[in-house]
């Protein structure tokens, strides 16, 4: 995800949740991109390997 992307993620995320301190805010949408990226690369290894099968 570009830097670009994130802040703009992150400036939603506080708009939606006022208070919340930047930094906090970008660890949660860098973690949760992290998280999805890692999900969507098991589950394409997943679907190679069936494949191969």
């Amino acid at each position: 995800m570009s830097e670009e992307a994130i802040e703009q993620w992150t400036v939603r995320l506080r708009e939606t949740a006022p208070g919340t301190e930047e930094e906090t805010a970008r660890g949660f949408v860098r973690e949760l991109y992290d998280a999805a990226r890692h999900d969507l690369d098991v589950e394409e290894a997943m679907a190679d390997f069936e494949r191969e099968e």
